[in-house]
């Protein structure tokens, strides 16, 4: 079975919700470059675990899944660790 991902719309009424990155983008320039580019590989190794995590889900590898899921866990936490250093840096 092949994976579908359907295409995301939005009317000129319908705003994408922004919630978190948009807090983010508030903070990006208080991030060292080394840190904006860590944060920008973390977000590209998130990306392709969630994705991996969809498929295994679709196929029903549950180990594999339960590993995903712990690498994402993971690499939420450092990114949130560097988003809070930024934060309490600047105060």
């Amino acid at each position: 079975m092949k994976l579908v991902i359907p295409p995301v719309r939005f009317s000129a009424k319908q705003q994408p919700r922004l919630g978190r990155s948009k807090r983010m983008s508030q903070h990006r320039g208080l991030l060292t470059p080394e840190e904006r580019a860590r944060i920008m590989q973390l977000q590209d190794l998130l990306i392709d675990r969630f994705v991996e995590h969809r498929e295994a889900t679709a196929v029903g590898q549950e180990e594999r899944v339960a590993t995903l899921e712990a690498e994402i866990d993971s690499l939420l936490r450092e990114k949130d660790e560097i988003e809070k250093w930024a934060v309490v840096g600047s105060a």
